[in-house]
């Protein structure tokens, strides 16, 4: 992918009317009319009757990520001042990044009166022209649009399938990156011109920046062409990257046996063809962090294709990476039990309702999925909200029923269920059974950070295997050199061997990574106290108590002892500086 390729696209939409230039919220299309009335509005500072009232409500509305209402104060503006081209050029893509296709491309009509070479709103009408088959409309609209970035990377795209439609293949032009030459394949195949696809497929494999998605995308048509071999080799790159990709592994296993896989999309109408086009466009931009773009061609692909479910999973994904749940939630929601990505979305949803504090739903989405489908996901998934919740009893439960689904011995695959239940017996004091766990999590996952981490500071924290525990949390911290909880274990096992000089600079290193850990402080001051620099201990400790929260009330008693005698023997280590919170980022 060409590097510049973010840039023009901004450069291209803002251009063509500024109202891209913050990321903000979609609502949702048709099928999901309930998002509005889910999702509360915004204490808006501006609201108001007046032209600039409503306009600086707009613009506080997409500033926080929602498009929905910033389109209806722009059309609030508009009945004002109907004849003001940038507030038509704005409101026409708040209505398209909204899901107001329809309206969207009322104002590209309008937009295209007072300025004919307006791209986003040609762009806006081509879209239009194939929901109704106008193939050769469509084509005319691509010839108008002006020579620009967008141009350079969309509206090949859009040209090559307004020309297959017409049963013409003029492909020759989508080579420059990984997804022009997919779809150059995509119409190769549509047009059944089958003997030209192997030789794109090695053209696409020498394209610079090939994501894992691309990847997999070029394995799959190699599988569905036959080309067995040649598909396992390019999943098997995919996974030295990705090593816990189950559906890469899946793929392995049932291609290696020979079953049918349904691997290949193949495009049955053009169409199709532009909905994933477009689609392929958002999803570039949001791995770009281009959000509010990247919503805008979800739409579009959605107005062509309202079935495509992939557009909906990524306006899912947009809304809750801007913390706007109850949209995202509605999104994952709309995916019907017959999709594959039903599971996967469905548990999405409920740790969005988990994030958005909403426990009980989150857990009843979960139990529906285990008593409906006996999906194992879930119920692990079940013993990590209990956890989240310090609820560490219930979440042993889950996880013991996870586990004996697997009969004797849990698969490496499932590394992640010895260490989650691992912490919870650690936190309830069982250090026996918790031990066992994390070590067999080790066994499989021998260079993995947090387990490191863990177990090293929890034998650290015990006062034995010193010496091993220094070796591991070693490696943690070269695996991850700026987290700080993992230079604080560092310096925390070393403190604990005596070694209080050598302890100094990493405690000192983990407090500028966490500044406000009161843990990783009261640390600091004590290796201070140690090496003779007691009013810099006395000051780390106040910082500790300064920091720490209502449930620290033992923390802040032995702060409170240390700041009137100092440390006078040798320190009675509280429970182990586990990950906090980076835990789940090991679940597969």
């Amino acid at each position: 992918m060409k590097t510049m390729f973010k840039t023009i696209i901004l450069t291209s939409l803002i251009g063509a009317g500024g109202a891209l230039a913050a990321q903000v919220e979609t609502p949702p299309q048709p099928v999901l009319t309930s998002v509005e009335t889910t999702q509360p509005e915004l204490f808006n500072p501006f609201n108001g009757t007046s032209i600039a009232g409503n306009y600086l409500s707009a613009r506080f509305a997409q500033q926080h990520h929602d498009w929905g209402h910033a389109s209806t104060y722009m059309e609030d503006v508009l009945e004002i001042d109907p004849g003001d081209a940038d507030l038509i050029k704005r409101a026409m893509v708040l209505s398209m990044g909204s899901g107001d296709t329809e309206k969207a491309v009322r104002m590209a009509k309008k937009v295209l009166k007072v300025e004919p070479d307006s791209s986003l709103a040609l762009l806006f009408l081509t879209t239009d022209a194939f929901t109704k088959k106008d193939y050769k409309g469509a084509a005319e609209h691509i010839g108008k649009i002006p020579e620009s970035g967008l141009s350079d990377f969309v509206i090949p795209l859009m040209k090559s399938w307004a020309d297959a439609a017409q049963g013409n293949q003029n492909t020759a032009h989508l080579q420059d990156n990984s997804i022009h030459i997919y779809h150059a394949i995509l119409i190769a195949d549509y047009l059944n011109q089958h003997g030209q696809i192997e030789e794109l497929l090695e053209r696409s494999l020498v394209v610079d920046k090939l994501s894992p998605d691309d990847v997999e995308r070029i394995a799959d048509i190699y599988a569905h062409i036959g080309k067995k071999d040649t598909a396992l080799d390019l999943y098997g790159k995919i996974l030295v990257s990705v090593p816990e990709n189950k559906d890469i592994i899946t793929k392995m296993e049932d291609l290696a046996a020979g079953k049918d896989m349904n691997l290949f999309r193949t495009i049955k109408t053009p169409e199709q063809g532009v909905a994933e086009a477009l689609f392929d466009t958002g999803q570039t931009l949001f791995q770009e962090y281009s959000d509010d773009s990247a919503r805008v061609f979800a739409h579009m692909a959605l107005y062509i294709d309202p079935s495509m479910t992939k557009a909906k999973l990524l306006l899912a994904h947009i809304s809750a990476r801007h913390e706007r749940y109850a949209q995202a939630i509605e999104y994952y929601k709309s995916i019907t039990p017959d999709n594959k990505h039903y599971m996967d979305a469905r548990r999405r949803a409920a740790t969005l309702l988990e994030e958005s504090e909403r426990i009980d739903e989150a857990l009843m989405e979960l139990q529906k999925l285990v008593d409906d489908h006996d999906d194992l996901e879930s119920l692990i998934q079940i013993g990590d909200i209990h956890r989240h919740n310090e609820n560490f009893k219930k979440a042993l439960e889950y996880y013991n029923k996870s586990a004996k689904t697997f009969g004797k011995k849990i698969p490496a695959d499932y590394w992640h269920l010895h260490y989650v239940r691992g912490m919870s017996y650690e936190r309830l004091g069982k250090w026996k059974e918790a031990e066992k766990d994390l070590k067999a999590a080790l066994s499989y996952q021998p260079e993995h950070p947090f387990i490191l981490n863990y177990l090293g500071y929890a034998w650290a924290d015990q006062g034995t295997n010193l010496d091993e525990s220094l070796k591991m949390i070693r490696k943690a911290a070269d695996l991850r050199p700026t987290d700080g909880y993992i230079t604080d274990s560092l310096g925390w096992v070393l403190y604990r061997k005596g070694d209080y000089e050598e302890a100094v600079p990493h405690l000192e290193k983990a407090v500028e990574l966490l500044p406000y850990d009161p843990v990783v402080n009261d640390h600091l001051g004590d290796s201070y106290w140690r090496v003779g620099r007691k009013l810099e201990a006395k000051f780390q400790w106040e910082r500790a108590k300064n920091y720490a929260e209502e449930s620290d009330a033992e923390l802040v008693q032995t702060i409170d002892t240390k700041l009137a005698t100092g440390l006078t023997s040798p320190p009675v280590v509280r429970a182990a500086n586990t990950v906090q919170g980076e835990e789940d980022a090991l679940r597969p």
